[in-house]
């Protein structure tokens, strides 16, 4: 049996180059990787709320609760993906991004699904669900972190779009 040697992450660092806190392509990451699929998460959230209340129109125009609890659904999402950036602009870790991604987004569906098993009457304001309705967005976000965004041409209108709802919902809040 011939033993290989580890593959050990390769730092190619340039001599002179200017330190850099966040990677080269963070720009792109956000634009076309992050802001659309939180954008996309935070409106159905806010429209699956809204018609799960009852009077649609109503929750969805007049009120500011699916507004606020989509916001708590949307900073759930968020986890694993703030730590796949962070780890993907460190010069030590980037190798591993993907690893930790998939490590930390299974550590919150075990506790989501826990959660349901050890308190079952601890339904926060109904939200439990919209968490448990969010996971296959971890799966949608892996896959568009990985594989490569969105075009420009579909993920600024889609981030456009989830930040008016979110001022929107702030103006209603006033």
């Amino acid at each position: 049996m011939v033993m290989r040697p580890k593959k050990t992450p390769e730092i190619k660092l340039e001599y002179g180059a200017p330190d850099r806190l966040l990677p080269a392509d963070f720009k792109e990451i956000l634009t076309q990787r992050y802001f659309p699929v939180l954008s996309l998460t935070y409106i159905a959230s806010v429209m699956g709320i809204a018609a799960s209340k009852g009077r649609f129109v109503h929750y969805m125009f007049e009120v500011k609760t699916a507004y606020v609890m989509a916001l708590f659904v949307a900073l759930f999402v968020s986890v694993p993906a703030i730590l796949w950036i962070i780890l993907r602009g460190s010069h030590l870790f980037n190798h591993v991004a993907d690893e930790w991604y998939k490590i930390v987004a299974g550590i919150m569906t075990v506790t989501l699904m826990m959660s349901y098993i050890l308190f079952p009457e601890a339904d926060f304001l109904g939200l439990r669900l919209y968490f448990a309705a969010s996971l296959p967005i971890f799966v949608v976000m892996y896959l568009f972190f990985v594989k490569g965004g969105l075009p420009p041409l579909a993920a600024h209108p889609l981030t456009a779009l989830g930040l008016t709802f979110l001022l929107y919902g702030a103006w209603l809040g006033l």
